[in-house]
């Protein structure tokens, strides 16, 4: 099979973060085994509920790679699946009745029901400690009293929605992570079948934790490249003692020869979706987010931000661009580094992603000197 002009296979994985397959878990994908194979690009979408979206994600930035050209000519793709829910859903019947009869009684014991729904989602997909998630507040999440929690989001049908957005995006937190330390058996296996195949990890929203999770988890293989679109995940996720003290959760990817060529994160300043979760949360919490949006010193301190929103913060290997254009002089990627590349200027929206802009940063990741 193949997909705009690439070698193209597909991996399923459960809710568990497992290979959905159990003969294929910790086994080379088919793709990956071709004689002619010199690289293999693994894809990550986010938060898309069914394969179809997810394969349109995978259509669009493989044709955006083919566009711009210079990819290498052995280069495979394999897109991964995993069930995501779509953090933009409308409230359920149950939530919608819930504002038409606004019961605070029966709006509390809605809270109670959903948070006991996510509790029992999460079983078994250990998250770090809540300082490794910088202004997400999940235990605040959980542990308010219901009714005190709805308080927090004003009027009662403000409230029921931020709870089911907040909810979302807590399970599908868990689950990114634990996709991404399920797909590291699978990368060590095409490390072993195929030793000189270069691996590039590349996602979009949540998918970028996907990635990033995978990078941090695996073992010295090496990876050559990581472009991370739009992430859905702290600001902070590769910091060194962000709060003066803790690391990024995913900070060890940068280390320990995980990885030999650079990573690039694109953010945007209109990308309104990674930040939804970050300000139901300070309001939750009582602060104030920064919803400015503008480009910041990586000193500062900020604790309420997505990377997608405002790149890689407190992070002393980061350096700093914007996107440039599909015509022009390219880019010059170091490798062991984090470039943050300014997308407002074409990434619009949260998923306006699958210009040749994007394609071109994920071509000079691929092809970058040490990524190979």
């Amino acid at each position: 099979m193949t997909l705009n002009g690439f070698a193209y296979g597909e991996l399923s994985f459960g809710a568990d973060g497992q290979v959905a397959d159990p003969l294929l878990r910790g086994v080379a994908p088919e793709v990956a085994l071709g004689a002619d194979v010199t690289d293999l690009l693994v894809l990550s979408h986010g938060w898309l509920d069914d394969p179809l979206r997810a394969q349109d994600l995978y259509t669009g930035l493989t044709a955006a790679i083919a566009q711009v050209g210079g990819a290498p000519p052995g280069l495979a793709v394999l897109g991964i699946l995993w069930p995501s829910k779509r953090f933009d859903d409308p409230p359920d019947p149950e939530a919608a009745a819930l504002v038409n009869d606004p019961s605070r009684r029966s709006a509390a014991s809605f809270v109670t029901r959903v948070r006991a729904r996510v509790s029992a989602s999460i079983v078994g997909l250990p998250d770090a400690a809540e300082y490794a998630n910088p202004g997400d507040h999940q235990a605040t999440f959980f542990g308010l009293d219901p009714e005190a929690l709805l308080d927090k989001f004003g009027p009662l049908e403000d409230g029921i929605s931020a709870v089911m957005n907040l909810s979302t995006y807590y399970e599908m937190k868990a689950r990114s992570g634990a996709v991404g330390r399920g797909l590291v058996p699978v990368l060590a296996a095409v490390r072993a079948a195929r030793p000189q195949v270069r691996l590039h990890l590349a996602g979009h929203s949540f998918g970028a934790r996907v990635m990033a999770s995978a990078l941090a988890n695996c073992e010295p293989f090496p990876v050559s490249s990581a472009v991370l679109i739009q992430g859905a995940f702290s600001q902070f996720g590769f910091a060194k003692q962000w709060d003066g003290v803790h690391d990024g959760l995913f900070r060890p990817g940068l280390f320990g020869g995980r990885l030999q060529g650079p990573v690039v994160v694109t953010y945007s300043h209109h990308d309104n979706m990674v930040g939804i979760a970050y300000e139901l949360a300070s309001r939750m919490a009582g602060n104030e987010p920064d919803t400015t949006g503008t480009v910041r010193d990586p000193d500062v301190r900020d604790e309420f931000g997505a990377i997608g929103r405002h790149g890689a913060l407190s992070t002393p290997e980061s350096c700093w661009s914007a996107m440039l254009p599909m015509q022009g002089p390219g880019y010059a990627f170091p490798a062991g580094a984090i470039s943050n590349l300014d997308s407002s200027a074409y990434v619009t929206s949260h998923y306006k992603v699958l210009g040749p802009e994007v394609g071109k940063a994920m071509v000079a990741a691929i092809t970058a000197q040490g990524a190979g």
